[in-house]
């Protein structure tokens, strides 16, 4: 018999989670990440893993934020050029683990002319 339900793809699933949390919900999220890697970098830390962020988001929060959660709105912020991926890898101050971490996107200040 031929099974016709095919497993949903990673557009199905991602709409079907936004539908769950909602925009405005989705928005208080990224920018909550990108104001830990923002205030990070404010304060002379070039960079950031995704366990850090998590770590920095429960501590800032008082609240548990799942890892894969983290990591799927670093994507978005990336997607949005918000932030970047570093291409030297650098240990996790976390997990040890060798790890490509993200950091802000440079802005440009003025327009030059």
């Amino acid at each position: 018999m031929l099974q016709t339900d095919s497993p949903p793809n990673t557009a199905d699933t991602s709409a079907q989670s936004f539908a769950v949390i909602g925009i405005r919900q989705l928005k208080r999220e990224l920018d909550k990440i990108h104001d830990i890697v923002l205030a990070a970098a404010r304060h002379g830390v070039d960079d950031m893993s995704g366990a850090e962020i998590q770590k920095r988001y429960e501590l800032i929060y008082g609240k548990r934020i799942d890892k894969g959660t983290v990591s799927a709105r670093v994507k978005n912020l990336i997607d949005g050029r918000r932030l970047e991926r570093c291409r030297i890898a650098r240990p996790c101050l976390v997990t040890g683990r060798d790890i490509h971490p993200v950091r802000v996107m440079a802005q440009q200040t003025r327009l030059v002319g």
